[in-house]
């Protein structure tokens, strides 16, 4: 389906948001995201504008086009030949970055790829989910995607080729559309507990099945099982019952010898945003916290409005720490621990490789 991305993005970031902004969480969170929303964004101008003009080249189509145009072309005539989804398996052999910003769709040239790849929401729904839009989330995305495939690749118990994956938290479908590439069509899923931005996603035209999850899932809403899932940034922020039933609820969806791929804030990020202050403070009254098996969470406020409101005053979203001692403490009774790496993208995310025991 072709639509306009910018006048898609517009009506449904304003609904997102109206929803959102009525939330006292918003209103508390919202001054420390503008500031960090336009430091972002003027280090992403500066970055993509060194891109494009400190090689010699006038445009993000130019440099695409001098390093790459032989092998786009040859794609872009084979997209116009086929139809369906399949077609998606054309773009396998390219370089996670050449991907990458192919799905930015910051580019006019190869209108056949352009026709066949799910459009995007306009950057203010992009800095408004993710705290980033364009290429500078796409580098991001880029180094979490190129990462879970390695590490799928070194102990996923078959192809990705040949697998199902879920997408736990999907949001607008960012990491969801890297995906699509690699695994046949019908094997791609994604959930979230927000109904309209599972919207954005079904509109966009993001190649996957996508349903709504619960915030405390008993179960996953699929009738069937997958070998690999992954969370990017959902373990960041929930309580601590909220994550023992995804927890839970990932153990039962995933196949034995099933994968699960998440990231969690390490200690450090206690001094790096102002949201977690109060868990910072029960750190300077015993240290050794950070070093024992701790789950450090900070709600944010509640009120009935909140999207995550349970009805009894508690919210099960907000600001979360867990050392690796408690993971290797309590997640290892469903899982095991396979792999700890740091993201150079953005330390205060951890990837960790888990495994459902056959």
């Amino acid at each position: 389906m072709s639509i306009d991305p910018a006048a898609l993005g517009s009506s449904e970031a304003a609904r997102i948001r109206s929803e959102y902004e009525r939330s006292l969480s918003w209103r508390v969170t919202r001054p420390l995201r503008v500031a960090r929303g336009a430091l972002r964004r003027r280090r992403s101008s500066v970055a993509e504008t060194a891109m494009a003009e400190g090689a010699g080249f006038d445009s993000l189509d130019s440099w695409l086009d001098r390093l790459y145009g032989d092998r786009l072309v040859a794609i872009d005539e084979a997209c116009a030949r086929g139809t369906g989804p399949e077609r998606l398996a054309l773009f396998r052999e390219l370089d996670d970055d050449v991907w990458a910003l192919l799905l930015t769709r910051q580019y006019q040239r190869y209108p056949n790829i352009q026709a066949l790849l799910p459009d995007v929401p306009a950057p203010e729904l992009q800095e408004m989910w993710n705290g980033l839009s364009g290429v500078a989330l796409a580098r991001q995305s880029r180094g979490f995607y190129t990462r879970l495939r390695e590490s799928y690749e070194r102990h996923g118990p078959r192809p990705l080729a040949e697998s199902s994956v879920l997408d736990f938290g999907c949001g607008w479908g960012r990491l969801t559309r890297m995906l699509a590439r690699d695994v046949e069509p019908g094997a791609l899923y994604g959930c979230d507990p927000t109904q309209a931005i599972l919207g954005v996603c079904e509109e966009l035209g993001v190649p996957a099945t996508f349903a709504r999850s619960e915030f405390v899932p008993a179960r996953l809403p699929f009738d069937r099982r997958f070998e690999l899932a992954y969370a990017f940034s959902v373990f960041t922020h929930l309580s601590e019952r909220s994550h023992r039933a995804c927890l839970q609820a990932l153990h039962d969806a995933l196949e034995p010898g099933g994968i699960l791929i998440v990231t969690v804030r390490p200690p450090a990020f206690l001094y790096a945003n102002e949201l977690i202050a109060p868990a910072r403070e029960q750190v300077r009254r015993d240290p050794e916290l950070i070093a024992r098996a701790s789950y450090l969470f900070v709600p944010h406020m509640a009120i009935e409005q909140h999207p995550q409101y349970s009805g009894g005053g508690e919210i099960e979203y907000g600001e979360t720490v867990v050392t690796l001692a408690y993971v290797r403490e309590q997640w290892t009774q469903l899982f095991e621990l396979l792999d700890v790496r740091v993201q150079l993208e953005d330390p205060h995310q951890l990837m960790l490789t888990l495994r459902r025991p056959v």
